[in-house]
C-alpha cells in the first residue's frame, strides 16, 4: 500500500503546485530552462528573469540531463520530475532493510520530509536516493553501478561525492574508485555533445564562480547555529568544516571494522547527516538527506541507545514538523528561522553516531544483528 501512498501524494502535490502557477514551481523552472541556454552556448549562471526567479547553481551536466523534461509540457515534465525523485528514493529505501516491516516503518518515518522536498520541486529526494543506491550497489558488489550513482549525485550537488567514502569499506577499492572516476569524467564532458569547446570552458567557469559566490551565505547548518547563538565569526566557517571533516574521518582508524555490517550502517548514517549539517547553505528541503540517515540509524540502533528516543522526538518536532503548517508562522519567524532550530537535532544525532563510531569496540551493535540476519550484504532481489 505504501507505493500507492507515495504515488498518490506525488500526483496531488504536482497538481497543487501546477495550478497555483509558475511562482509555485519556480525551482522546477530553474532546473529545466538552463537546458535551452546550454544548447544556445550561453552562460547558465546569469539571471534570466524571463525564465525563472533566482539563479541556476547546478552543474552543466545536470542542465543537459534535464533536456528531456524541458521539451515537455510543464504539467507533464513537473509530474515526471517529482515522480523520478520519489521513485529513486522509494526504491532505494526498500532495499535498506531485509524485512518488509522495517521498510514500511522507514518509509513512513521519512514521509513528511519527502513531501517537504516535493513541495519545493527540489532534487533532494533524488540526491538522497542516489546516495542510498551507491551504498546498495556497493553492498552487492556492483562497482560500475555504484560509481554511476556516485557520479550522478556529485553532478546534482557537489557534496554528493562524499558518499564515495563508503568505497573504502568494500573489496576492490581501486576498481570501484576507477569506475567512479570514469563516470565522473564521462558526465563532466557530456555537455560537449551540444556545445563547443570555448562555450564548454566558459560555462564551467561560470559554475565555479557561482558556487564560490553562493558559499558566502549561512542557512540551516552547524555554522548557522554557532553564528546565531554565539556570534561565531563567519570568516572561520572553513575551520568548522575542517574540524567536522576530521571528526568524520577519525573512526576510519578502525580498519578491521570496515567489513562489519554494523560499522557500515553507522558510517552511512553519519555521512548522510554530515553533508547537511556542515553545508552552510542547507535549506529546509535539504533535510530529507539528514533525516534519511537519522531514521536509518534509529531503526537499527537508536532505540537501544539511552538518547535514542529523546533524539527521535526532537528530530520529529524540530526538524520534520517545523517545515509544516503545524508550526505557527510567527513561531517559525521568531525562533526557528532565527536560531536555526531545525538543524539542532541533527547536530546532536551526528555527535551521538560519531561517538558510537569512535567507541565502536566498546559499543558494538549486537542487538539487531541477530534479528536482521548474519549476512552483511543486501540482497539484490526486490523486496516485497
Amino acid at each position: 500500500m505504501l507505493h500507492w501512498l507515495y504515488a498518490g501524494l506525488t500526483v496531488f502535490i504536482t497538481a497543487q503546485h501546477y495550478f497555483k502557477g509558475p511562482s509555485s514551481y519556480n525551482n522546477y523552472l530553474i532546473f529545466i530552462k538552463p537546458f535551452f541556454n546550454l544548447i544556445a552556448g550561453k552562460n547558465l549562471y546569469l539571471e534570466y528573469p524571463e525564465y525563472y526567479q533566482d539563479t541556476y547553481k547546478y552543474s552543466p551536466t545536470f542542465a543537459l540531463f534535464m533536456g528531456p523534461l524541458a521539451v515537455l509540457p510543464v504539467w507533464l515534465g513537473l509530474f515526471l520530475w517529482n515522480a523520478l525523485n520519489n521513485a529513486v528514493f522509494y526504491l532505494a529505501a526498500r532495499r535498506l532493510f531485509p524485512s518488509a516491516r522495517r521498510q514500511a516503518l522507514f518509509l513512513l518515518l521519512v514521509l513528511i520530509d519527502v513531501l517537504t522536498a516535493l513541495h519545493n520541486s527540489q532534487a533532494n529526494c533524488l540526491l538522497a536516493g542516489l546516495m542510498l543506491w551507491t551504498y546498495v550497489h556497493l553492498q552487492n558488489r556492483r562497482a560500475a553501478w555504484a560509481g554511476l550513482c556516485l557520479a550522478l549525485a556529485a553532478f546534482i550537488k557537489v557534496y554528493g561525492i562524499a558518499i564515495g567514502l563508503l568505497f573504502l569499506f568494500y573489496p576492490g577499492f581501486w576498481r570501484n574508485a576507477l569506475w567512479a572516476a570514469i563516470w565522473i569524467v564521462v558526465l563532466a564532458v557530456a555537455p560537449l555533445l551540444v556545445v563547443s569547446w570555448p562555450a564548454f570552458l566558459m560555462i564551467y567557469q561560470g559554475w565555479y564562480d557561482i558556487v564560490r559566490e553562493s558559499a558566502t551565505g549561512i542557512q540551516l547548518s552547524l555554522i548557522g547555529i554557532m553564528q546565531s547563538w554565539f556570534g561565531f565569526p563567519l570568516r572561520l566557517r572553513g575551520l568548522v568544516q575542517a574540524v567536522g571533516l576530521s571528526l568524520l574521518m577519525l573512526p576510519l582508524i578502525y580498519r578491521r571494522a570496515w567489513h562489519e555490517a554494523g560499522y557500515r550502517r553507522l558510517y552511512l548514517s553519519s555521512l548522510l547527516i554530515f553533508v547537511v549539517i556542515f553545508n552552510q547553505m542547507a535549506e529546509s528541503p535539504t533535510f530529507i538527506i539528514a533525516i534519511t540517515g537519522f531514521m536509518y540509524w534509529f531503526i537499527y540502533y537508536g532505540r537501544h541507545v539511552v538518547l535514542g528516543w529523546p533524539l527521535f522526538w526532537l528530530a520529529f518536532v524540530f526538524t520534520t514538523l517545523s517545515a509544516t503548517d503545524l508550526l505557527p508562522h510567527s513561531l517559525r519567524e521568531a525562533y526557528f528561522d532565527v536560531y536555526k532550530l531545525k538543524a539542532v537535532p541533527m547536530v546532536l544525532a551526528w555527535a551521538v553516531i560519531q561517538g558510537q563510531l569512535l567507541l565502536y569496540y566498546r559499543w558494538q551493535p549486537q542487538s539487531n544483528e541477530k534479528t536482521e540476519g548474519s549476512s552483511p550484504f543486501i540482497t539484490s532481489k526486490p523486496l516485497a
